[in-house]
């Protein structure tokens, strides 16, 4: 046999063997289970996620943390306080500004959505990966009384926030806001509570790190491809909603 046909052939015999584990990944379902406390909400485990969870979740029922806290009963309208567009499927995503995971998740989620996806994208803050993620939750939430949160999410999720004053002025001079305005706020009791109940709804719904997202009546734990993501949200489509 010439080197020229062994090689062909050689050559085959090695796509012939990569072809089927990755059509099995490509057919590969998802696998739900019920999500506790939300009749009609499923959740699917897959993807990376960032670890030092809170270690109070699981140990009471959603509704126990509802009763205790701030949170509604009903829990959608903690995850979803605006209905979604008609048409489109409601995502809401608990992110860390320091999980890198996060950061992949969100921009995932914002180009399917620019480029057309039919999905309504909204954050949630859930920082569990220390104060360095607390303060950047507060700064964030706090210019957001003067701008479009999820701009500001985006933004601050592709950077690194400098320390205390220098990083809040960073924020400011990019959108036009008044620096010692965020700084008070993000530093106000009132906040305390807004970081409080951020951390209730991500307990109440058992998103042990991050990465999370609701999306339609699922939730996902873990930074899902976009294919995937894709997949999931054509199946949530015209499907019953947390919105």
């Amino acid at each position: 046999m010439r080197r020229r046909d062994a090689l062909v052939i050689g050559g085959i015999f090695a796509v012939a063997i990569a072809i089927p584990p990755f059509l099995r990944r490509r057919e590969q379902a998802f696998e739900f289970s019920d999500l506790p406390g939300m009749p009609g909400f499923r959740r699917l485990e897959r993807g990376n996620i960032s670890g030092a969870p809170d270690f109070f979740t699981g140990l009471q029922t959603p509704q126990e943390i509802a009763a205790n806290g701030r949170l509604p009963q009903n829990l959608c309208r903690a995850v979803f306080p605006e209905k979604a567009m008609p048409g489109r499927v409601p995502v809401a995503v608990f992110s860390d500004y320091y999980c890198p995971y996060c950061a992949v998740l969100d921009k995932r989620l914002a180009d399917l959505e620019a480029g057309g996806a039919l999905i309504d994208l909204r954050f949630h803050e859930l920082p569990l990966l220390g104060e360095r993620s607390r303060w950047a939750a507060r700064v964030a939430l706090a210019a957001s009384t003067q701008h479009d949160h999820k701009a500001i999410h985006l933004d601050m999720m592709q950077r690194i926030l400098r320390p205390a004053i220098a990083g809040v002025r960073d924020v400011a001079d990019r959108f036009d806001l008044d620096a010692q305005r965020i700084m008070k706020e993000a530093r106000s009791g009132a906040m305390d509570l807004r970081i409080e109940d951020a951390l209730a709804l991500g307990r109440a719904l058992g998103i042990p790190g991050t990465p999370g997202a609701m999306i339609g009546r699922t939730l996902v734990i873990g930074a899902l491809p976009e294919r995937d993501l894709s997949h999931l949200i054509d199946l949530e489509a015209g499907a019953p909603s947390c919105a």
